[in-house]
């Protein structure tokens, strides 16, 4: 159980992806007395009111963009605990209709900010991401206002990197290429990136309820890897599942407008206010704050970037590209 979970009514917009599910699963396992799923595809609740059966869960379909759509949610239920895990999160989509990415990540923040306020919600949660920190692309800016919308009203805020497994996240996008013949498009060999998995990644969001006090943005110390490395254990996985149609069709492309060739999660202009937790990281708004957490220390960091951390072992890497074959053979019935 979770003391700051038993029995509350939590909600979970986003609530049917990747992360916002498993979010889901253990607001139920930690002892919710209710969670709502708020989000836009109704064939994703359907598919999650089938993996989850909880007389607990509930699910409204609507879209965080539509502040009426989602002020009927708030008008049914008495909220303890928002996590706002609704975002357009593709770099090329979002530099592309930089609008739409603006109306999701930013409008769609608001909307939520505003009526948790406005109905006394004590804590929310915003998922956030490593492009927000010294952003690069529209995404990434659209992700750091979002940050400040919720950590203006003394919310809190969780970065991840590279969530492994998630939708439309590098390993499936290559897994899912090779499956089908198609061609695999890599920056740079070099690139690095910082990875985690969609447990650790949840159990940041879990502890962020724990401790969180408002205003703060809480940081997952990560593994990176390196982009070629990622492929050579993909390549290598496909192969010895069997799952790879012919020959792997490389294309080295090189970094295009709105990618790094390294990522940031903390800039250089966070870094005055960064506090250093054991296993996480936390940037604060003021100082005076810091007594508020047991054990922390000032970090004594410049800035925190995927090519100054430890690289993800192969082991590592492999277990993680194994996972989501396992997933996908056991949805569509692959040998």
């Amino acid at each position: 159980m979770i003391p700051q979970i038993k029995g509350k009514t939590a909600m979970v917009t986003g609530g049917t992806g990747s992360i916002g599910s498993e979010i889901v699963r253990q607001l139920l396992s930690g002892g919710a007395e209710k969670v709502v799923v708020f989000s836009r595809d109704e064939i994703k609740h359907f598919m999650l009111k089938k993996r989850i059966i909880d007389e607990r869960l509930e699910t409204v379909v609507g879209d965080v963009r539509d502040y009426s759509s989602i002020k009927r949610a708030f008008d049914a239920n008495d909220f303890d605990i928002i996590y706002h895990a609704a975002a357009m999160k593709h770099v090329v989509v979002c530099d592309k209709f930089p609008l739409e990415c603006s109306r999701t990540n930013i409008l769609g923040t608001q909307n939520v900010v505003d009526l948790a306020r406005s109905r006394g919600v004590a804590g929310l949660i915003a998922i956030s991401t490593d492009k927000a920190a010294a952003p690069v692309n529209v995404m990434g800016a659209s992700k750091l206002i979002s940050e400040a919308i919720a950590l203006n009203s003394d919310y809190t805020c969780v970065r991840f990197g590279n969530v492994a497994s998630s939708r439309g996240s590098v390993i499936p996008v290559f897994v899912d290429n090779l499956m089908n013949g198609n061609p695999i498009s890599i920056t740079d060999p070099e690139a690095t990136r910082f990875i985690i998995g969609i447990p650790d990644a949840v159990r940041l969001v879990m502890e962020a309820t724990e401790i969180a006090r408002g205003g703060e943005v809480f940081i997952l110390k990560m593994k990176a890897f390196r982009l070629g490395d990622l492929l050579d254990v993909i390549l290598d996985a496909c192969q010895e599942t069997g799952i790879m149609r012919g020959r792997a069709d490389i294309r080295e492309t090189g970094l295009i407008a709105g990618e790094k060739l390294h990522e940031d999660l903390i800039s250089p202009t966070e870094a005055g206010s960064l506090y250093d937790l054991g296993d996480k990281y936390v940037i604060l708004r003021s100082a005076d704050r810091g007594s508020l957490y047991p054990g922390i220390v000032r970090a004594d960091l410049l800035r925190y970037t995927s090519a100054d951390v430890s690289l993800a072992s192969r082991s590592y890497l492999k277990e993680m590209v194994m996972h989501y074959i396992s997933s996908i053979q056991g949805s569509h019935g692959c040998s």
